[in-house]
């Protein structure tokens, strides 16, 4: 085609500019007229060239041009999907724009070219005749519009205005269940609900109908129909129905099933009433007041307020007041609520009525109703005032390293020594870690001292990681720091052992590589540790024992510990060659289950309690207190724990395939962190069956330590097994932080008296009133009781005077292997088939 107009649309005007020569030199019968914008060009042009902005999302619309005119598309190849869009509109063809911006522009004249022939082809005499495109290309928008319908989760009608259901999709025939026959005949809205009412589908009286519709469907579906309304299905959904009039009297009525929406608001409903639940039993409280400030509704535990619910509702937080807040502060807050702003945190210090000081921290949300308008504000508070207490003690005590952010020397020294006179009162152990960071001059050196002082601050949230909340890390100086462990065991030999077990953890960690910028470092500690208990001992006398074994652990090679007493650190290597040990004996089956009797007061065997043994190759039989403490510390109690069990259950199984051992049961020792263990429950449970031991023969001795921390857990875990028939006993009863809430929530079988309070009896008169309570206590709660450590008359006499009918104790026997036991008791059934 030697002429022609070519329409260039194009925001790029260089780009333009560059076409234009390009066409003036290879192609001077054609007129390029540019245009930004396709909807500002004139209709005289031939051809069109659309060039889509780079930032473009989205296509204008082509249908009209593309149904007269050939359009080519320049576009960027992050866009060339949108090509695919405009050739349902007609796109004649495109072309991806190069990266220099002007490398196309041949390409695109020869494409354009092309298109230019086609369409002087197709105005050739015998060509076909355009309006057969337009009308497959409507053909196809009918397509489009009816895969549209048919996708939509919505069903959908829609009526003419002669009120005849002229279209409609399948998703409206399945929430109706209606064959496709009866649209296919274009009923009205009122035939159709005709046949739904004869069918039953609105229940009897409509009972299936919102109050919205019931009218309108009992009415045949002839008057003007509600906007909106719900109804249910006969299979238990339920349906919105809305109602669109259009202006030419026809209309649009969709069905959306909400059957899920219902659901969610139901379990909002519950969650609502749990959370109420929940904050009845919180320490804190949960809070609303109107869009006024005045208090309308409040939840949990308000006692720490020293002030009765009605002294609070109807008021606001500053009209009961706060001491350290001014007018200005009250201003400020009242600001907040007004821009309807959360708050978080705003802390109130106020006198009780007792003339005690608290404080309270307060947190708030604006509520809003549905239509924006401010309904005031919820949200929760609580008591703060042992953080306050703690935050002034700290802020009148405390020094800290600028770099680190860890204590410094000074505030060390303080709590070092709090920390003597501690253990003196407490009759515990401590322990002193000095640390040095082995080669860290060189890293200065070699890197810069930024790069040192980003080690030390990495070296300082490590070791903070390594220990406890209630131990002390600090820096000391340099690349020394300072660890002070607190509250460890009262025996020398234990508290060394814990000691060198912290050290060995931070050894790890310390030992990990550091990221410094672009480079990665490794670094090693040298660990001096000093002991310190009851015997008075200077703090400069420490830290100099702490310093000079420290540089006993860098003169041994670095990377190591060293105590500054050798006698401790033989025990150290005792504990870790023990440790070691016990992990080879229990691969190797070395551990035994010895059995100690209970009787009642004839001397009845009633049951037997699986206490472990180690069968250590040179050390012969250890008991459990010289080895359980290690498995503990080091979490080999778990497979020690679980071996437990498996063997008890076993024993359980052989005792079973005779009659004279048949009735035994068993009660086992179970720790607090194998309680606790996640999957404890399935474990154990999948033991019983695998061995195949009846579970009501079985009997789980817990401790009182382990509610100190998420009793309901606890419980929860008791009862499931309960349900299996396990028993479940409470040991060592009265030395440990049970309360008498917490017990009488337990779901125990059995209590058993520590043997302490046993050992001095009937001597012992505080000692014997603790026994009375015990059995008192446990009458009053149905609980049997097992007395420990009985091993005189005397003392068998005073229990079953008491009323205490079960017994364990060296009197009746040592733990024993389990044909001891039978031996030892000669266990022939009695008239009631128990052993005896």
């Amino acid at each position: 085609m030697k002429t022609a107009a070519i329409l260039w649309v194009d925001c790029d005007t260089q780009h333009a500019a560059a076409a234009q020569q390009l066409i003036s030199a290879q192609h001077p019968g054609w007129r390029l007229l540019h245009s930004p914008a396709p909807g500002q060009a004139s209709r005289a042009w031939d051809a069109m060239v659309l060039c889509l902005d780079p930032a473009a999302r989205e296509l204008p619309d082509l249908r009209e041009p593309c149904a007269t005119h050939p359009v080519l598309l320049c576009l960027d190849a992050a866009q060339e999907a949108l090509a695919a869009r405009a050739f349902r509109d007609g796109l004649g063809d495109y072309l991806l724009r190069a990266a220099d911006g002007q490398a196309h522009l041949a390409e695109l004249m020869q494409r354009l070219a092309a298109l230019l022939r086609q369409r002087l082809a197709a105005q050739a005499p015998g060509a076909p005749n355009p309006s057969a495109r337009m009308l497959a290309l409507l053909q196809e928008q009918r397509a489009a519009l009816q895969a549209t319908l048919a996708s939509i989760s919505q069903g959908i009608f829609k009526t003419g205005p002669d009120g005849r259901i002229s279209v409609y999709n399948q998703r409206a025939l399945d929430l109706l269940d209606l064959p496709e026959s009866l649209l296919a005949n274009r009923p009205t809205l009122a035939e159709l609900t005709r046949l739904q009412a004869e069918r039953g589908d609105f229940g009897p009286d409509y009972g299936l109908v919102g109050p919205l519709g019931q009218d309108y469907l009992a009415q045949g579906g002839r008057d003007s129909a509600p906007a909106i309304y719900w109804r249910t299905t006969r299979d238990g959904r339920t349906l919105e129905v809305r109602t669109n009039a259009l202006a030419d009297g026809s209309q649009v009525r969709t069905f959306a099933d909400v059957s899920d929406y219902l659901r969610v608001e139901n379990q909002l409903r519950d969650s609502e009433a749990r959370f109420r639940s929940l904050s009845d039993l919180s320490s804190d409280w949960y809070w609303e007041h109107d869009a006024q400030g005045r208090f309308t509704q409040l939840a949990g535990d308000l006692s720490v307020n020293g002030m009765p619910l009605s002294a609070v509702l109807g008021r606001t937080r500053w009209e009961i007041g706060a001491l350290n807040m001014t007018e200005a502060d009250w201003a400020a807050h009242r600001a907040v609520l007004a821009a309807q702003q959360p708050f978080r945190d705003l802390e109130l210090q106020r006198r009780r009525a007792d003339g005690s000081m608290h404080w309270i921290s307060v947190s708030g949300v604006p509520v809003q109703g549905a239509d924006g308008t401010p309904r005031g504000y919820r949200g929760v508070g609580r008591d703060i005032t042992g953080r306050k207490q703690a935050e002034g003690q700290i802020e009148r005590l405390a020094f800290y390293d600028a770099l680190t952010g860890l204590p410094n020397r000074r505030l060390l020294l303080d709590r070092l020594q709090h920390a003597t006179v501690a253990v003196t009162r407490s009759n515990t152990q401590g322990a002193l870690l000095f640390i040095d960071l082995d080669n860290f001059k060189s890293l200065n050196d070699t890197l810069g001292h930024d790069a040192g002082d980003h080690l030390l601050q990495q070296a300082a949230q490590r070791l903070k990681a390594c220990v406890r909340e209630v131990d002390t890390v600090a820096r000391f100086g340099g690349d020394e720091f300072v660890v002070l462990l607190a509250g460890l065991s009262a025996a020398a030999a234990q508290a060394s052992a814990e000691a060198a077990q912290v050290a060995k953890h931070i050894a790890a960690s310390l030992g990990q590589p550091y990221a410094l910028g672009g480079a990665v470092h490794h670094s090693t500690p040298s660990i001096g540790i000093a002991l310190f208990g009851p015997q008075a001992c200077r703090v400069d006398e420490l830290l100099k024992q702490a310093d000079l074994a420290m540089y006993q652990a860098k003169a041994a090679g670095r990377n190591t510990q060293r105590f500054f007493d050798p006698e401790m650190q033989a025990a150290a290597s005792h504990r870790s060659a023990l440790e070691a040990d016990l992990r080879r004996g229990l691969q190797q089956r070395e551990l035994v289950l010895h059995y100690q009797p209970m009787v009642d007061g004839q001397g009845r065997l009633q049951g037997a309690e699986a206490l472990v043994r180690w069968n250590h190759p040179q050390r012969g039989l250890m008991p459990p207190a010289e080895f359980t403490p290690l498995a503990e510390q080091t979490g080999l109690i778990l497979p020690l724990g679980q071996w437990v069990l498996e063997t008890a259950c076993a024993q359980l199984v052989a005792w079973s395939r005779s009659a004279l051992t048949r009735a035994f049961s068993l009660s086992v020792n179970v720790s607090v962190r194998q309680f606790r263990q996640a999957d404890f429950v399935q474990q154990l449970l999948a033991t019983l069956e695998a061995s195949g031991a009846n579970p009501e023969r079985l009997t789980i001795e817990l401790t009182e330590s382990l509610l100190l921390n998420d009793v309901q857990d606890i419980i929860a875990r008791m009862q499931q097994l309960r349900c299996h028939g396990l028993g479940f006993a409470l040991d060592d009863f009265g030395t440990g932080y049970s309360s008498l809430s917490q017990l009488k929530r337990l779901p125990l079988d059995q209590i058993k008296i520590d043997r302490s309070f046993v050992r001095d009896l009937p001597a012992d008169a505080g000692d014997g009133a603790i026994v009375r309570s015990i059995l008192a206590l446990a009458q009053s709660l149905g609980l049997a009781v097992v007395a420990e450590g009985v091993e005189t008359r005397a003392q068998l006499e005073f229990l079953q005077h008491h009323g205490c009918q079960t017994f364990q104790g060296y009197h009746f026997g040592r733990p024993m292997p389990p044909e001891a036991l039978a031996h030892r008791f000669q266990v022939v059934p009695d008239p009631l088939g128990r052993p005896v």
